[in-house]
């Protein structure tokens, strides 16, 4: 609204001036009644019969008193004696006793004017007091249909943010996440920092939910019932197995959620899947480009490099160095593991992890176990359970693949790569293109940003808790 007022102004100063003096001086600046007629009648538009609405006092000293605005005034009688007057014409008067603004005056009825139904046009006024009087009307009009604006376009005290028109409130973003913790395992972390973060991305991806949404509507696609009850069916069983469904009824009350929730996510997340598909299309991957991702990685590509290992976890990091110092000075690491390890399942076996991948290993555990030769400990290091010292006994180096036995694979996870690309891209261009007001508290911090995942399915699904 206050961008449209102030663009009537460049067009059309004296019209807006003189159909902004009426509407202010009627309802008052930033009245819903000067708003609405601001809509309904917009500046400088004349009436069904033809004529333009008189201006109040402050425009005109013949106005004042519903005398009609002559077009051929300013061309007769500008600068000369009024017709058997004597008086100084309207710009001398003007000059030497400008009229003052009132901004409380009616507006005058143009029904009730002399000559109505006569087309006349408003003049800008000349003389400096009324120059001024006008631009502290135009700034008033714009001023007001400013704070019109704001709040017509203020969020709810409870929204999370409002989407193409639609609010969506705090305890719906929060149902939303209580039926991915069902699913998925998404828990809220309870670092204060981390989950302002959380709650700010939480609301963006449900954003980019809701449009996904919009998009595979607008494409008519759909899935089938059937399908997203075996999905269901099959997420049972392989979580609470056969004849669970009791249990999954109990774990989702547990939770605060319900099964027609856990359904609704797992058809979105199924027509997101399709939308993809419609999206990407078909990715093509032509020999020179395998062959040239190859050469690029085939240092990667092969059986990677696996080592056997022997871990004791500990509680605290001074026990944890407690034991660094008892290994170091000759004790067998079978009795340190024995003695002190929490790990029940390793302890009677000297801590015995076997032989294992980098990536079969908690990140930082793997990363400080792969980092030192063999013979040598690792550690202390904090890992899920506790603090870890360990030792490396022996390594099965990296066997890299010949082309041959990679090339199937390697050309689908080209395949998957490239179409994450486009899917992204595609995204992005959505979310920016996207009429979203956050809420202050769920603004992310790049609000045009895809989240940070390649593919719309989501983690691997875990049991409530």
């Amino acid at each position: 609204m206050g961008k449209q007022a102030g663009a009537e102004v460049d067009e059309d100063a004296r019209d807006v001036v003189g159909a902004g003096a009426t509407r202010s001086s009627s309802d008052g600046a930033g009245s819903p009644a000067g708003a609405a007629r601001e809509r309904a009648e917009p500046a400088g538009a004349a009436p069904a019969d033809g004529a333009v609405p008189e201006p109040d006092a402050a425009m005109d000293d013949g106005a004042a008193a519903g005398r009609p605005i002559d077009d051929d005034a300013g061309s007769d009688g500008a600068g000369s004696e009024d017709a058997g007057t004597g008086e100084p014409g309207t710009a001398e008067r003007a000059d030497a006793d400008p009229a003052p603004v009132d901004l409380a005056a009616d507006p005058v009825d143009p029904a009730a004017a002399d000559g109505a139904g006569v087309r006349r046009r408003l003049r800008l006024p000349v003389s400096g007091g009324r120059l001024v009087a006008a631009v502290v009307v135009v700034a008033l009009l714009v001023a007001a249909s400013g704070v019109f604006w704001w709040r017509a376009t203020a969020l709810p005290a409870d929204a999370a943010y409002r989407l193409d028109g639609r609010v969506v409130t705090v305890d719906e973003l929060d149902q939303r996440l209580v039926a991915l913790r069902a699913l998925y395992g998404v828990e809220a972390p309870d670092d204060p920092a981390a989950a302002d973060g959380f709650r700010r991305d939480l609301a963006r991806s449900v954003v980019l939910s809701d449009i996904l949404d919009r998009e595979a509507a607008d494409r008519a696609i759909v899935v089938a019932d059937k399908q997203v009850t075996d999905t269901r069916d099959r997420y049972i069983e392989e979580q609470f197995g056969a004849g669970g469904r009791e249990a999954y009824v109990q774990a989702l009350a547990n939770v605060g959620t319900s099964d027609a929730a856990v359904l609704d996510e797992i058809r979105r997340q199924l027509t997101v899947g399709r939308l993809m598909e419609a999206v990407v299309g078909r990715i093509e991957i032509s020999d020179d480009e395998l062959r040239a991702a190859y050469e690029e990685r085939q240092g990667r590509l092969g059986t990677p490099e696996r080592r056997t290992l022997r871990n004791i976890v500990v509680e605290t990091e001074q026990e944890a160095r407690l034991v660094v110092d008892e290994l170091r000075a000759g004790t067998p690491f079978e009795q340190v593991a024995a003695a002190r390890s929490r790990d029940a399942s390793t302890r009677e076996s000297g801590g015995l992890l076997g032989e294992l991948g980098r990536a079969e290993l908690e990140g930082p555990v793997g990363e400080a176990a792969f980092a030192v030769a063999p013979g040598e400990l690792y550690g202390p290091v904090q890992g899920q359970f506790g603090w870890n010292v360990g030792r490396v006994d022996a390594v099965t180096p990296f066997v890299p693949a010949g082309f041959d036995q990679v090339a199937e694979g390697l050309r689908q996870a080209l395949e998957v790569e490239r179409g994450i690309a486009v899917w992204r891209d595609w995204i992005a261009d959505r979310l920016r293109d996207a009429d979203v007001d956050y809420a202050e508290e769920y603004r992310p911090a790049d609000p045009d940003a895809p989240p940070p995942f390649g593919a719309p399915a989501a983690p691997a699904p875990a049991a409530p808790r």
